[in-house]
């Protein structure tokens, strides 16, 4: 199938198990989900109660202080906007599931609103927290062109079907100059490679992209960079941020001994640069 983020005809299957398939483009090296949901299977998934489940966020209808990863991790991103030009005017959060980094925003002195396809989500930060959030997708939301001065997208452009025209779609809401952020896992990291080597010794399958199907691309920054480019963004930045071992995922490890090895790497995944997780920025044009 023609590759969305370079338009490459080729490319080669590197995981598969029942009916799901992971390809990598021989033109870009993206990996990507062979059968993707239309988007409209994709928003009738994550409106239901399967996500508050599976994958709940740790502040969602729980009262008390935020992981303290996360809220450094917020003021590092809202400090790179300011550096880059940003320091006020109204943000939109795509995916702002608990409205906490909408909440972050909002004391920086920004006007925010929000798009969250889950109900429940939708429900909390509206009624509770009385938050502009639309219930859906972002182009169902058809905001006004040029109205926010930032959009951001935290772990949500690895979920969705074509990230091309998500982001098109954040470009045409985006007055000129404004900024794009994005934070999304890097299929590269040093704990890849460690979990592939190590299954590789065992025997064990591996598949080069986390939490399928939930995820449907694995990205890096490189091919990140690509799906901006061909968005009509230019990239000004992209961050290394705290692997997932010490942030997102610091319960990963049956075994405290399994738990112990993945937290040493995630640190020297810090000390060479290569984390699990990154952030990118991005600019439309002026």
């Amino acid at each position: 199938m023609t590759c969305l983020i370079c338009d490459a005809s080729t490319s080669r299957p590197v995981w598969q198990q029942n009916n799901l398939r992971i390809d990598k483009c021989a033109g870009c090296g993206v990996v990507f989900t062979a059968e993707r949901p239309s988007e409209q299977e994709l928003m009738s998934i994550y409106d239901g109660d399967s996500l508050i489940t599976d994958r709940p966020d740790p502040n969602l209808f729980r009262p008390g202080t935020p992981p303290i990863w996360k809220k450094k991790e917020h003021e590092r991103l809202l400090d790179h906007l300011v550096l880059q030009g940003c320091a006020s005017g109204e943000l939109l959060d795509v995916g702002c599931f608990s409205g906490l980094f909408l909440e972050h925003t909002r004391a920086r002195g920004f006007s925010v609103a929000g798009v969250e396809p889950n109900r429940d989500a939708h429900l909390y930060v509206t009624r509770f927290l009385k938050f502009e959030v639309f219930h859906g997708s972002l182009k169902d939301a058809r905001f006004a062109d040029n109205r926010f001065s930032a959009v951001t997208f935290h772990d949500v452009i690895e979920h969705v079907t074509d990230p091309v025209s998500e982001l098109r779609e954040a470009l045409r809401i985006l007055r000129p100059g404004g900024l794009l952020l994005l934070t999304t896992p890097n299929v590269r990291g040093l704990i890849q490679h460690f979990v592939k080597a190590k299954r590789r010794l065992t025997g064990q399958p591996w598949c080069p992209i986390d939490d399928v199907p939930w995820h449907l691309w694995g990205f890096t920054p490189q091919t990140l960079a690509k799906c901006l480019g061909r968005a009509g963004f230019t990239v000004k930045e992209y961050l290394w941020l705290e692997p997932s071992p010490l942030s997102t995922n610091s319960a990963v490890g049956s075994l405290g001994r399994k738990r112990r090895a993945l937290r040493f790497v995630a640190h020297l995944s810090k000390l060479f640069r290569m984390s699990d997780r990154f952030a990118m920025l991005g600019q439309k044009p002026s």
